[in-house]
């Protein structure tokens, strides 16, 4: 119970006991927090002083000249895993922010294929605010940083919450801060990791003002999981969430009995309340997924996809098959990995299972790492398991399960490390680290038998700054020493794997390079509404960030009729999702070029103006076609039109205009509205994907949209002057901002009930 001070004497005795040892505690007591702040700043600053460049169109829009690596070599190794750090999160969140920025919800994107969803796309991330750092320079770099912050911050509050030590907590969250998934991935599948701690945050303050018969508490829970929906990776999301459910039901019984029910209740209706204020993003995407095509995730989905176990040793030894993408050899492994753990943060996380407190989140933390990690690698019998969650077979589970498992690695790190500064157990300490030992060797016995060689200069290295790691942790663990010093001298040695481990990506990236935008400028003035084809320059989906149109995607989802489309008309060999000018389904079967000059005529038919191709390379044999048509058709005007260090732009003869009305002379500044004057009615055909959303107005009446040349859009035009305005909007997006209303008024009735209840205690 707290105590009023009335008098002057008590004013003044309670500012002096602020203004000793408490003043003190007070202002130490943010350290953690500071240093989980300016971890990661530190870690990066290299990027961020531009020592080295962190740009990703330096290296993946085909527009760079003059690359050179950094410190550890490039390229190979690579700073990421997924280029589509490149194409999806950078090019496509580029764009969002933009019209976001500019006052207008991007619904759909102009410059990518025909035309085709982008709030819906969910990859893009276009609703969630720290997408919107796009719009500067470094703002990837910047919205990274941000997310790394915000995960060590929620991460440090929950372990606190669960009772950790100051030291166990700061290090559990650190370790987090640099996990496995940050450090190898950057695209949208990292925006999610976040919200995992701050949710599981939110549900344990709930738990606790459930157990106190106090009002409110869901907030965080909510804010976590709807922010976690508008990050833009719904299958991280998911499988989160799937951790999340479990952690509730485990935490349930830790309820008074007579509040448990009601404990349940506030987490559904939090729940709920969350679904409600993602509505705006899930409804577009459910809509989008009727018509769209989703590569391997339909059917059965990935269920017989796992990781070869011959990988496992990379969990411990992140670098044990060399830097990202280094060696040909293990290409497959990094095209499927998805984060890792260490060999400290395993054997600490051992340690921590054991501990007597909290049995039964212990048990369920070592429990879904394990279980994830089987599963991940295609154990006996877990596709048993795999069948029997829903949707989970639909997730790519094997790359995007390592945020959740690396978590619980994390938070049973923290309550070990707890438990080794209050009771130390020497056996039990020796124990895990020997049983993480002997799991390296064997696991690097199967890669060898596997025909995966441990030579590489950084297999060496990483082995020899481990087994280091190895020798301080056993002296650490035999020398008499107070349980606290050693506790924090464990805490340290996480702490530097964590950090080490991440920082060799950091130092992948280029230092020196030049994008080369004198191509983009020509488009940006030349092109207007037509649209061009790439065989290598401005790689798919750098034209949504130019905002110059280009028929390439690669991107998922993407519309079906548009990939069929391509299949049956443009080019046959091209994966329906990579569509680039350069990936092929058959390395034997037609090239680009092949299929280009073959359908010239339906390029030209869908507005395609312009063909890119690398500087120079005409006069190389893969392109001789491509000369030679240029050459046979100047006449009809094919021309070269540009060319500088990075590409050549080709034009091609008489493109189909983007509109078209018989007896009509138009007028248009824009893909979405335009000017006839008719001679007598006629029709308009548009050449933007058809789709559910779509509407269009005529002198401000709407007119139905009808479908043309297969998956255009035609609309009937009076005879005059007309004025056309075409819009999207998904589908029930109006109910979709009823719920989003909805929900935010149960979020904030909740917290202004939780802080009627803080004023009432604090009075």
């Amino acid at each position: 119970m707290l105590h009023n001070f009335n008098s002057s004497k008590s004013r003044k005795t309670m500012f002096q006991f602020a203004s000793g040892r408490d003043k003190f505690q007070i202002q130490t007591s943010n350290r953690p927090a500071w240093i989980l702040v300016l971890a990661p700043i530190l870690v990066k600053a290299p990027l961020l002083l531009g020592w080295l460049i962190a740009d990703p169109m330096m290296l993946y829009s085909g527009l760079a000249s003059g690359l050179q690596r950094g410190p550890f070599g490039g390229f190979p190794p690579l700073p990421t895993i997924d280029p589509n750090l490149a194409f999806t999160s950078h090019a496509l969140g580029h764009r969002s922010a933009l019209e976001i920025l500019s006052g207008h919800i991007p619904w759909w994107n102009h410059f990518e294929g025909v035309g085709a969803p982008l709030v819906g796309e969910m990859q893009a991330a276009a609703l969630f605010p720290l997408t919107w750092l796009l719009t500067l320079h470094n703002g990837q770099l910047y919205e990274h940083i941000v997310l790394q912050i915000m995960a060590g911050l929620s991460t440090w509050a929950l372990l606190r919450k669960l009772g950790c030590a100051r030291f166990a907590a700061l290090a559990g969250a650190i370790a987090f801060e640099f996990n496995g998934t940050f450090a190898w991935l950057a695209n949208a599948v990292i925006n999610p990791i976040a919200f995992l701690p701050l949710t599981l945050y939110g549900i344990e303050t709930l738990r606790e003002r459930v157990n106190s018969k106090a009002a409110g508490g869901a907030a965080w829970m909510t804010i976590g999981l709807a922010a976690s929906l508008y990050a833009g990776f719904p299958e991280v999301a998911y499988l989160d969430g799937l951790l999340i459910l479990a952690w509730t039901l485990v935490r349930a019984p830790s309820v008074v009995p007579t509040a448990r029910v009601q404990f349940l209740l506030r987490i559904i209706v939090g729940g709920i309340a969350a679904l409600a204020i993602a509505a705006p993003i899930l409804v577009p995407f459910a809509d989008y997924l009727l018509v769209a095509n989703s590569g391997g995730h339909q059917g059965d989905g990935f269920t017989i996809v796992s990781l070869n176990p011959a990988f496992l040793l990379a969990i411990w030894i992140p670098y044990a098959f060399g830097g990202i993408f280094q060696h040909p050899i293990y290409g497959p492994f990094w095209d499927s990995v998805g984060g890792y753990a260490g060999c400290v943060l395993t054997a600490v996380a051992l340690y921590g299972t054991f501990g007597r407190n909290l049995r039964g989140l212990r048990i369920l933390l070592f429990a879904w790492a394990f279980v994830a990690i089987a599963i991940s690698y295609g154990a006996p019998g877990t596709v048993i398991l795999m069948k029997l969650i829903p949707a989970f077979k639909l997730t790519a589970f094997y790359r995007y399960l390592p945020p959740s498992w690396e978590f619980a690695l994390c938070v049973l790190s923290a309550l070990g490390l707890s438990d080794l500064a209050s009771s130390f157990n020497k056996r039990r300490l020796l124990a895990v680290i020997a049983l993480v030992a002997c799991a390296c060797l064997i696991a690097a016995c199967v890669a060898h038998f596997n025909s995966f060689p441990l030579r590489s200069k950084f297999a060496i290295i990483n082995g020899l700054f481990l087994l280091g790691i190895f020798v301080v942790a056993v002296i650490v663990s035999c020398v008499t020493m107070p349980p606290g010093r050693r506790a924090k001298w464990v805490a340290g040695l996480l702490i530097i794997e964590a950090i080490m481990a991440f920082e060799v990506p950091v130092m992948s990236h280029p230092s020196r390079g030049t994008v080369e935008l004198g191509g983009v400028k020509y488009l940006q003035q030349h092109i207007g509404i037509q649209r061009f084809t790439t065989l290598g320059p401005v790689q798919p989906n750098y034209g949504s960030y130019f905002g110059i149109a280009s028929i390439n995607h690669n991107d998922l989802p993407i519309p079906k009729d548009w990939t069929d489309y391509v299949e049956r008309h443009l080019d046959s060999n091209s994966p329906p999702i990579l569509f680039t000018g350069t990936s092929r389904n058959d390395l034997q079967g037609p090239s680009a070029v092949d299929n280009l000059l073959k359908n010239i005529d339906a390029y030209r038919g869908i507005g395609v103006k312009y063909v890119l191709a690398p500087a120079h390379a005409l006069d190389t044999p893969g392109l001789a076609a491509l000369k030679h048509y240029v050459e046979t058709n100047r006449q009809a005007g094919a021309k070269v039109v540009f060319e500088d260090g990075v590409m050549t732009i080709i034009e091609l003869p008489a493109p189909a205009p983007y509109f078209d009305a018989p007896a009509c002379r138009l007028t248009s500044s824009s893909r979405d509205s335009v000017e006839a004057q008719c001679s007598k009615p006629s029709h308009l055909t548009r050449m933007e994907l058809h789709m559910a959303g779509w509407t269009a107005a005529v002198n401000g009446y709407e007119v139905p949209i009808e479908h043309t040349g297969e998956i255009f859009q035609r609309i009937p035009l009076p005879q005059g002057k007309s004025t056309v305005e075409f819009d999207f909007t998904p589908p029930y997006i109006v109910w979709a901002y009823a719920a989003f209303c909805a929900g935010a008024l149960l979020l904030a009735w909740d917290i202004v009930r939780s802080r009627k209840r803080r004023l009432s205690v604090s009075s």
